[in-house]
Formats: structure tokens, C-alpha cells, sequence
């Protein structure tokens, strides 16, 4: 029998977000088939375990926290994978903890790997959303990929570049075998965009089998969110911009693309490294200091990218 174990990083600001995060695996019509919750409290102002109170006792004993200081989402969540290592845990699979996930996505994940997945994920709502992202995105045409089952499909194409030009997967959906890429980890230089990206281009260029569904299996809520919230005129957008930069770079690097999405990939890194420039102008405009240094680091770093901008 498959066993699922859920890796949650956690960091808020507010109480109850996690509790409804948990509520919702225990909500799940398999549940049973859920074997261990791991729970990551990455330094959080709300600890993890004031969010325990009141929970079922089917789910609570389920429920492992592990505590460390504030690392970031890839820190956090390569401190569950290596807590997992010595378990009989199979199957891997994420929630972040502010979203939620509906009742049968457990179930669907289930069916995937009954049909020999790899990997799978599914549809999913954005926040404040009640359209799919799959719908909103229009990057998928589910007549390419073959049906397996209701609304379960076997992917079809290119999931490398699928990834890259128009990623489809959204973190709180996956599933993967955890059994047959126990040694995959997250970039824990990146923390606040791409480290998600590399873990995925990492299985699908090992060719696995991909099973998705396009029901809207989870939902995305509002709470502390490392990608969204950063906002114009801030150090939070300059940390961000940095490491979608290392993203795309790192990527060049390592993987087999396709001319088309290698040119993509340098068109995407110079707008990043304009925004990079702006933001940090108009965070000293604003009397905001804290990013000179990291800008006067990329300056540095890339010489020729500033000249580039300079002649735009």
C-alpha cells in the first residue's frame, strides 16, 4: 500500500492558518492513507505547535514539528525530505500552510500512482481565484494529453520546457515518488523564487511518467506569502528578483533547452536585472538603504549587464 507522507513549511503571522491547512488533510476522503504530517516551523512568530490545540486525535497523532531557525521555504522543506529518509514513506507530497486542499485530492493523487505515476499534480485555485489556473493560464490543451481516468490525464509533452515557458505545477498539488528520488533536494540559495522550478526540471529530465488531474484539488489562501508579497519599492522584490535571476541562470547552465527557450530564458533574466536596478533606486528615493549592498553586489557580479542597461 502506498504511504504519503505531507511536508508542510511553516511560517506565519496569524493564528489559525495552519489549523486550517490540517483540517483540510484530515478533511480528505483517503485519509487513512496518509502516514506521517511533517510539519516545519521555520522560525515562525506563531509557533507551530500553539496551532496543535483543539485538532482530532486521528489527525494529531499523525503530526511530527520539527523546529529550526527562520532558513526559508527550501531549508524548510529539505529538513522534512531528510527527516523522511529513513522512513517507509513512498510517496512525498506538499502543502503549504496557507492553502488548503479539497476533499479528494488525496484520492486523486492516489489513482496517479495506482496508474504507475512518477509524478502528479493537479489543478489548483490561485488566490482569490474561482477560475483554475490551468483555465486562467491557457498553457495546457488537455486534447494533447491522454485520459486516463474522469479527469485524471497522462501527460504527454515536454514537461522540461513545459516548465520553463509556461509551468503548469503549482507546489501545494504535487505528489512524486519519494522511493525513486530520495536524493533530489531543494536550492536552499534560493528562497524567495525558483527553488520550486529547479526540484521539478530536476525529475522531468529524469523522463519519469506524469499523471495530472484538472479538478481544482487545492486552493490557495491568503497568509504569509514569500512570492506575492513582494511589492514594488522593497527589499523583499530585490531578494526576489536576485534569485529569479540565479533561477535562469542556473538553468542556461544545467539543462538541454530548445533555442526558442534559451533566448526566452536571456530576455526574461535582463528585464529581471532592470527591475533589479529600478526597485533599488526606488527604494533609496523612499530613504530605504537596505538593498544598496545586494545591488552593489549584482553591479559587481554582472558588469556587462549594467552597460547592456545603461545603452537601453
Amino acid at each position: 500500500m502506498n504511504k504519503i507522507a505531507v511536508i508542510i513549511p511553516y511560517y506565519q503571522k496569524k493564528q489559525g492558518i495552519l489549523q486550517r491547512a490540517l483540517n483540510s488533510i484530515a478533511g480528505q476522503s483517503d485519509f487513512e492513507h496518509i502516514d506521517e504530517i511533517v510539519v516545519i516551523d521555520d522560525g515562525s512568530p506563531i509557533p507551530a505547535k500553539d496551532e496543535l490545540k483543539n485538532l482530532s486525535a486521528k489527525l494529531s497523532q499523525k503530526i511530527t514539528v520539527l523546529e529550526q531557525p527562520n532558513g526559508g521555504v527550501s531549508k524548510a522543506r529539505n529538513a522534512g525530505l531528510k527527516y523522511l529518509a529513513n522512513k517507509a514513506t513512498n510517496i512525498v507530497a506538499f502543502l503549504d500552510s496557507d492553502d488548503i486542499w479539497e476533499p479528494e485530492h488525496i484520492r486523486s493523487m492516489l489513482l496517479a500512482f495506482d496508474q504507475g505515476a512518477d509524478f502528479y499534480f493537479s489543478n489548483f485555485c490561485q488566490l482569490n481565484q474561482t477560475v483554475g489556473a490551468f483555465e486562467r493560464a491557457k498553457r495546457i490543451n488537455f486534447e494533447d494529453h491522454l485520459l486516463i481516468d474522469d479527469e485524471l490525464y497522462h501527460y504527454q509533452g515536454d514537461m522540461l520546457e513545459q516548465i520553463l515557458t509556461g509551468n503548469l505545477i503549482g507546489t501545494p498539488t504535487v505528489g512524486y515518488r519519494f522511493d525513486k528520488y530520495s536524493s533530489l533536494r531543494f536550492q536552499e540559495n534560493l528562497s524567495f523564487a525558483g527553488e520550486d522550478y529547479l526540484f521539478w526540471l530536476d525529475i522531468a529530465e529524469k523522463k519519469p511518467k506524469i499523471l495530472f488531474s484538472k479538478a481544482l484539488n487545492v486552493v490557495c489562501l491568503e497568509g504569509v506569502n514569500i512570492f506575492s508579497s513582494a511589492k514594488w519599492g522593497s527589499k523583499h522584490l530585490s531578494l526576489r528578483l536576485r534569485d529569479e535571476i540565479c533561477f535562469r541562470k542556473k538553468v542556461l547552465q544545467s539543462y538541454t533547452l530548445t533555442e526558442d527557450t534559451r533566448a526566452g530564458l536571456g530576455k526574461k533574466i535582463k528585464e529581471n536585472q532592470s527591475s533589479l536596478i529600478k526597485n533599488a533606486l526606488s527604494t533609496v528615493k523612499n530613504g530605504d538603504f537596505s538593498v544598496v549592498p545586494l545591488t552593489f553586489y549584482f553591479l559587481l557580479k554582472y558588469p556587462k549587464a549594467i552597460l547592456s542597461l545603461l545603452k537601453a
